[in-house]
Protein backbone atom coordinates (compact mmCIF):
# COMPACT_ATOMS: atom_id res chain seq x y z
CA UNK A 1 0.00 0.00 0.00
CA UNK A 2 1.07 3.54 -0.79
CA UNK A 3 2.51 5.34 2.02
CA UNK A 4 1.25 9.10 2.79
CA UNK A 5 2.96 11.94 3.68
CA UNK A 6 1.06 12.02 6.92
CA UNK A 7 2.49 8.03 7.44
CA UNK A 8 5.87 9.65 7.12
CA UNK A 9 5.18 12.36 9.75
CA UNK A 10 4.26 9.65 12.42
CA UNK A 11 7.09 7.41 11.41
CA UNK A 12 9.24 10.48 11.81
CA UNK A 13 8.04 11.15 14.91
CA UNK A 14 8.33 8.12 16.10
CA UNK A 15 12.26 8.12 15.58
CA UNK A 16 13.22 11.31 17.09
CA UNK A 17 15.56 10.44 19.87
CA UNK A 18 13.18 10.86 23.11
CA UNK A 19 15.04 13.25 26.01
CA UNK A 20 18.58 11.98 27.29
CA UNK A 21 18.12 11.05 30.85
CA UNK A 22 21.38 12.61 32.28
CA UNK A 23 23.80 15.49 31.33
CA UNK A 24 26.38 14.52 28.76
CA UNK A 25 29.53 16.28 27.72
CA UNK A 26 28.97 18.53 24.40
CA UNK A 27 31.63 18.02 21.57
CA UNK A 28 34.50 21.04 21.53
CA UNK A 29 32.83 21.82 18.37
CA UNK A 30 30.29 23.63 19.94
CA UNK A 31 32.24 25.61 22.08
CA UNK A 32 31.72 28.70 20.41
CA UNK A 33 28.24 28.78 20.08
CA UNK A 34 27.18 28.33 23.32
CA UNK A 35 27.76 26.61 26.41
CA UNK A 36 27.00 22.81 27.34
CA UNK A 37 23.52 23.92 29.97
CA UNK A 38 22.01 25.82 26.92
CA UNK A 39 22.97 23.40 23.79
CA UNK A 40 20.94 20.87 26.39
CA UNK A 41 18.16 23.10 26.56
CA UNK A 42 18.55 24.17 22.50
CA UNK A 43 18.52 20.10 21.63
CA UNK A 44 15.19 19.67 23.74
CA UNK A 45 13.30 23.06 21.97
CA UNK A 46 14.33 21.55 18.69
CA UNK A 47 12.91 18.11 19.65
CA UNK A 48 10.01 20.01 20.58
CA UNK A 49 9.66 21.83 17.77
CA UNK A 50 10.11 18.75 15.52
CA UNK A 51 7.26 16.74 16.90
CA UNK A 52 5.24 20.26 16.16
CA UNK A 53 6.16 19.72 13.10
CA UNK A 54 5.15 16.43 12.42
CA UNK A 55 1.95 16.76 14.44
CA UNK A 56 0.92 19.62 11.31
CA UNK A 57 2.46 17.40 8.51
CA UNK A 58 -0.18 14.54 10.08
CA UNK A 59 -2.85 16.66 10.37
CA UNK A 60 -2.44 18.89 7.13
CA UNK A 61 -0.84 16.13 4.87
CA UNK A 62 -3.26 16.65 2.02
CA UNK A 63 -1.69 20.11 1.52
CA UNK A 64 1.57 18.86 1.29
CA UNK A 65 2.05 15.43 -0.27
CA UNK A 66 3.81 15.62 -3.38
CA UNK A 67 4.61 11.60 -2.91
CA UNK A 68 6.21 10.43 -6.44
CA UNK A 69 3.80 8.28 -8.61
CA UNK A 70 5.98 5.37 -8.45
CA UNK A 71 7.22 5.38 -5.14
CA UNK A 72 10.01 3.23 -3.95
CA UNK A 73 9.09 0.85 -1.28
CA UNK A 74 12.69 -0.22 -0.40
CA UNK A 75 13.19 0.70 2.53
CA UNK A 76 16.12 2.76 2.49
CA UNK A 77 14.09 4.94 0.33
CA UNK A 78 11.68 5.78 1.72
CA UNK A 79 12.55 9.20 2.60
CA UNK A 80 13.13 9.87 -0.59
CA UNK A 81 9.87 9.38 -1.92
CA UNK A 82 8.76 12.52 -0.26
CA UNK A 83 9.94 15.46 -1.75
CA UNK A 84 8.43 17.83 -0.14
CA UNK A 85 9.22 16.55 3.06
CA UNK A 86 13.30 16.37 1.77
CA UNK A 87 12.80 19.70 0.69
CA UNK A 88 11.75 21.02 4.16
CA UNK A 89 14.83 19.73 5.57
CA UNK A 90 17.26 20.85 3.19
CA UNK A 91 15.82 24.50 4.17
CA UNK A 92 16.16 23.72 7.43
CA UNK A 93 19.85 22.59 7.21
CA UNK A 94 20.33 25.54 5.42
CA UNK A 95 18.71 28.16 7.95
CA UNK A 96 20.39 26.50 10.65
CA UNK A 97 24.45 26.02 9.24
CA UNK A 98 24.61 29.06 7.04
CA UNK A 99 21.78 31.54 9.34
CA UNK A 100 23.68 34.10 11.93
CA UNK A 101 22.97 33.70 15.54
CA UNK A 102 22.25 36.96 17.21
CA UNK A 103 24.26 37.15 20.98
CA UNK A 104 21.34 36.68 22.74
CA UNK A 105 20.28 33.30 20.55
CA UNK A 106 16.92 35.39 19.75
CA UNK A 107 16.88 35.74 15.85
CA UNK A 108 18.70 33.58 12.87
CA UNK A 109 20.24 36.17 9.87
CA UNK A 110 20.42 34.47 6.70
CA UNK A 111 20.27 35.69 3.03
CA UNK A 112 18.26 34.53 -0.49
CA UNK A 113 21.07 32.24 -0.86
CA UNK A 114 19.23 30.06 1.19
CA UNK A 115 16.60 28.97 -1.25
CA UNK A 116 17.04 26.26 -3.86
CA UNK A 117 17.12 27.53 -7.37
CA UNK A 118 16.26 24.08 -8.22
CA UNK A 119 12.10 24.63 -6.44
CA UNK A 120 9.91 27.00 -7.50
CA UNK A 121 9.01 29.94 -5.91
CA UNK A 122 5.47 28.44 -4.85
CA UNK A 123 7.55 25.45 -3.49
CA UNK A 124 9.80 27.12 -1.55
CA UNK A 125 7.47 29.23 0.20
CA UNK A 126 5.07 25.93 1.06
CA UNK A 127 8.24 24.56 2.54
CA UNK A 128 8.45 28.50 4.78
CA UNK A 129 4.44 28.34 5.57
CA UNK A 130 4.78 24.37 6.79
CA UNK A 131 8.02 26.30 9.46
CA UNK A 132 4.92 29.37 10.07
CA UNK A 133 2.46 26.66 11.22
CA UNK A 134 4.94 24.71 13.37
CA UNK A 135 5.46 28.01 15.30
CA UNK A 136 8.82 29.65 13.08
CA UNK A 137 8.47 33.45 12.22
CA UNK A 138 9.83 34.94 8.93
CA UNK A 139 10.95 38.40 8.71
CA UNK A 140 12.00 39.96 5.26
CA UNK A 141 9.29 37.93 3.44
CA UNK A 142 5.72 37.62 2.74
CA UNK A 143 4.22 34.50 2.21
CA UNK A 144 0.89 35.19 1.18
CA UNK A 145 2.66 36.73 -2.36
CA UNK A 146 3.13 34.28 -4.79
CA UNK A 147 4.85 35.89 -7.60
CA UNK A 148 7.90 37.38 -6.10
CA UNK A 149 11.57 37.02 -6.83
CA UNK A 150 13.11 35.45 -4.15
CA UNK A 151 16.86 36.33 -5.09
CA UNK A 152 15.52 40.11 -4.75
CA UNK A 153 14.88 39.40 -1.08
CA UNK A 154 18.08 40.74 1.12
CA UNK A 155 18.17 39.46 4.73
CA UNK A 156 15.36 37.24 6.50
CA UNK A 157 15.14 37.04 10.00
CA UNK A 158 13.86 33.71 11.80
CA UNK A 159 12.30 33.59 15.37
CA UNK A 160 10.37 31.25 17.44
CA UNK A 161 8.73 33.36 19.43
CA UNK A 162 6.97 30.21 22.03
CA UNK A 163 10.68 29.53 22.34
CA UNK A 164 13.76 31.29 21.15
CA UNK A 165 16.31 28.23 22.39
CA UNK A 166 14.94 26.03 18.91
CA UNK A 167 17.17 28.34 17.15
CA UNK A 168 19.87 27.61 19.04
CA UNK A 169 18.81 23.49 18.89
CA UNK A 170 18.95 24.12 15.14
CA UNK A 171 21.71 25.67 14.48
CA UNK A 172 23.28 22.88 16.60
CA UNK A 173 21.86 20.20 14.78
CA UNK A 174 22.53 21.08 11.26
CA UNK A 175 26.17 21.63 12.35
CA UNK A 176 26.07 18.28 13.30
CA UNK A 177 24.54 16.76 10.53
CA UNK A 178 27.37 18.77 7.95
CA UNK A 179 30.30 17.98 9.96
CA UNK A 180 29.63 14.95 12.44
CA UNK A 181 27.10 12.19 10.72
CA UNK A 182 28.99 9.00 10.36
CA UNK A 183 28.07 8.38 6.50
CA UNK A 184 25.93 10.49 3.69
CA UNK A 185 22.77 9.04 4.58
CA UNK A 186 22.79 9.97 8.33
CA UNK A 187 19.72 12.00 8.91
CA UNK A 188 21.02 13.77 12.30
CA UNK A 189 18.65 16.63 11.97
CA UNK A 190 15.33 15.36 11.48
CA UNK A 191 16.20 12.34 14.14
CA UNK A 192 17.12 15.32 16.50
CA UNK A 193 20.64 12.69 16.99
CA UNK A 194 21.73 14.66 19.61
CA UNK A 195 24.17 11.13 20.30
CA UNK A 196 26.64 12.56 17.61
CA UNK A 197 27.31 15.80 19.26
CA UNK A 198 28.45 14.05 22.50
CA UNK A 199 32.20 14.14 23.62
CA UNK A 200 32.14 10.67 23.98
CA UNK A 201 30.76 7.93 21.70
CA UNK A 202 27.54 6.65 22.42
CA UNK A 203 27.18 2.73 23.48
CA UNK A 204 24.91 1.11 21.07
CA UNK A 205 23.40 -0.41 23.63
CA UNK A 206 21.47 2.83 24.13
CA UNK A 207 20.95 2.96 20.19
CA UNK A 208 19.28 -0.45 20.47
CA UNK A 209 16.75 0.59 23.47
CA UNK A 210 15.58 3.90 21.78
CA UNK A 211 14.28 1.44 18.79
CA UNK A 212 12.77 -1.25 20.97
CA UNK A 213 11.20 1.26 23.07
CA UNK A 214 7.44 0.79 20.79
CA UNK A 215 7.74 -2.67 21.80
CA UNK A 216 5.86 -4.44 24.69
CA UNK A 217 8.50 -4.85 27.41
CA UNK A 218 8.51 -8.86 27.03
CA UNK A 219 10.16 -8.34 23.62
CA UNK A 220 12.31 -5.77 24.28
CA UNK A 221 13.27 -8.16 27.30
CA UNK A 222 13.60 -10.72 24.83
CA UNK A 223 16.10 -8.92 22.17
CA UNK A 224 18.20 -7.31 24.90
CA UNK A 225 18.74 -10.86 25.89
CA UNK A 226 19.40 -11.68 22.61
CA UNK A 227 21.99 -8.42 22.06
CA UNK A 228 23.63 -9.78 24.96
CA UNK A 229 23.99 -13.42 24.52
CA UNK A 230 26.03 -12.74 21.01
CA UNK A 231 27.99 -9.97 22.38
CA UNK A 232 28.98 -12.50 25.08
CA UNK A 233 29.67 -15.06 22.12
CA UNK A 234 32.13 -12.83 20.66
CA UNK A 235 29.78 -10.90 17.85
CA UNK A 236 30.84 -7.16 17.07
CA UNK A 237 27.37 -5.31 17.00
CA UNK A 238 27.19 -1.86 15.56
CA UNK A 239 23.75 0.82 14.69
CA UNK A 240 23.31 1.77 10.90
CA UNK A 241 21.62 4.73 10.62
CA UNK A 242 19.79 6.17 7.60
CA UNK A 243 17.23 7.84 6.17
CA UNK A 244 14.29 6.52 8.50
CA UNK A 245 15.39 3.30 8.47
CA UNK A 246 18.11 2.01 11.41
CA UNK A 247 19.53 -1.49 11.72
CA UNK A 248 21.72 -3.00 14.21
CA UNK A 249 24.20 -5.76 12.93
CA UNK A 250 25.64 -8.37 14.34
CA UNK A 251 28.93 -9.93 12.80
CA UNK A 252 31.75 -12.17 13.31
CA UNK A 253 34.57 -10.31 11.30
CA UNK A 254 33.59 -9.26 8.02
CA UNK A 255 30.49 -11.63 7.99
CA UNK A 256 26.93 -10.40 9.25
CA UNK A 257 24.85 -12.89 11.38
CA UNK A 258 21.74 -11.21 12.20
CA UNK A 259 20.31 -8.18 12.18
CA UNK A 260 17.30 -5.78 14.02
CA UNK A 261 15.59 -3.54 11.43
CA UNK A 262 12.86 -0.72 11.73
CA UNK A 263 11.70 1.31 8.45
CA UNK A 264 8.87 3.40 8.00
CA UNK A 265 7.74 0.56 5.04
CA UNK A 266 8.22 -2.76 7.09
CA UNK A 267 8.04 -2.28 10.74
CA UNK A 268 10.56 -3.99 12.86
CA UNK A 269 12.46 -7.30 11.69
CA UNK A 270 14.84 -9.30 12.50
CA UNK A 271 16.89 -10.82 9.76
CA UNK A 272 18.65 -14.06 9.99
CA UNK A 273 21.34 -14.93 7.58
CA UNK A 274 20.56 -18.62 7.49
CA UNK A 275 23.87 -20.42 6.93
CA UNK A 276 24.70 -24.29 7.29
CA UNK A 277 21.04 -25.13 8.51
CA UNK A 278 21.17 -28.60 7.19
CA UNK A 279 23.01 -28.99 10.50
CA UNK A 280 20.24 -27.99 12.58
CA UNK A 281 17.12 -29.77 10.42
CA UNK A 282 15.31 -30.77 13.38
CA UNK A 283 14.95 -27.55 15.08
CA UNK A 284 14.41 -25.94 11.44
CA UNK A 285 10.92 -28.43 11.37
CA UNK A 286 9.66 -26.89 14.68
CA UNK A 287 9.56 -23.30 12.86
CA UNK A 288 6.06 -22.07 11.50
CA UNK A 289 5.71 -23.19 7.88
CA UNK A 290 5.95 -19.23 6.53
CA UNK A 291 9.45 -19.11 8.36
CA UNK A 292 10.89 -22.45 6.89
CA UNK A 293 9.73 -21.49 3.36
CA UNK A 294 12.47 -18.29 3.65
CA UNK A 295 15.28 -20.63 4.75
CA UNK A 296 14.73 -22.90 2.03
CA UNK A 297 14.74 -19.97 -0.11
CA UNK A 298 17.37 -18.12 1.16
CA UNK A 299 18.29 -15.37 2.95
CA UNK A 300 17.77 -11.64 1.14
CA UNK A 301 15.67 -8.51 1.55
CA UNK A 302 17.26 -6.24 -0.95
CA UNK A 303 15.66 -5.27 -4.18
CA UNK A 304 16.48 -7.90 -6.08
CA UNK A 305 15.40 -10.60 -3.62
CA UNK A 306 13.08 -9.20 -2.37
Amino acid sequence: MRKTLADMAKHIKSIILPEALEAYAINPLFEDIANDKNIHLGVFAFRTFLHQLCDVLIIDSNLYDYTKNKADEHKSAAYANFPFLNNVKKLLLDIGVHGELTDNHQILIYGNDIFSNKLSTTKNLDCLQLLTDSGMHFDGIDLSVKRQKLSELETIKVSFPDNPTVLLGLKVMAIAEEKLKEHRFHNVLMRCDYRVIKAEKTDVVFVLKDIIKPLSTDVQDFVLQLHQLHLDNGLNCEARIWDSWIKIKYSRGKREIWGINTSVNRGFQISVKAANTEKYADEIEKFPLALKKMIAQGYGCGRKKN
